[in-house]
């Protein structure tokens, strides 16, 4: 995608901006959001918002670039990572100490992101990492590659009407499970 690493570098800064009054804000939340905005993305209209490649993480889905690019940002002078007491843990909230550049953004890129964070706006760390723990993650181990095509994937069960219908197709087809 045009811009490569920069869509990352900028998407951060939009959402840590954003959600600088956020109750929660960790860099879980973090990743989840730009994760659940680039796969809905892909989903939706068949490219995501940063292009960038994600993994499987403990804690959900995340950009393969996420540290690296956290660092830099830092270096830069433009995220601050606070650690927060949150009952128990502490918060990483990483706080925009600069202005996202969004020209390399459509209007719906940002439609997408904003979706995601009004999504997890109100739910916790454990919360946010539960929910991006669907059929995706859980067809990974930790550290493998999650391409875009896994939004495909459903986590909802397969209605009676659907599963009628691939039982018919599997006889017509001759398909077998072993």
């Amino acid at each position: 995608m045009p811009g490569g690493q920069r869509r990352l570098r900028e998407a951060i800064l939009y959402v840590a901006q954003a959600c600088a009054e956020a109750p929660f804000f960790g860099l879980v939340k973090l990743n989840k959001i730009l994760w659940r905005a680039d796969f809905d993305s892909f989903a939706q209209r068949g490219q995501p918002v940063t292009g960038r490649q994600y993994q499987r993480r403990k804690f959900g889905p995340a950009p393969v670039e996420m540290m690296p690019v956290l660092n830099e940002l830092q270096s830069d002078g433009l995220l601050q990572i606070q650690k927060i007491p949150q009952g128990g843990y502490e918060e990483q909230r990483p706080v925009a100490l600069g202005a996202p550049i969004l020209g390399m953004f459509s209007g719906q890129d940002i439609e997408f992101l904003d979706r995601a964070i009004a999504f997890y706006w109100s739910k916790t760390g454990k919360e946010t990492s539960d929910h991006s723990h669907g059929v995706a993650w859980r067809t990974r181990e930790d550290g493998e590659a999650m391409p875009y095509e896994l939004a495909y994937l459903s986590d909802e069960p397969v209605g009676s009407a659907q599963s009628a219908r691939l039982l018919q197709l599997a006889a017509e087809r001759g398909w077998r499970s072993k």
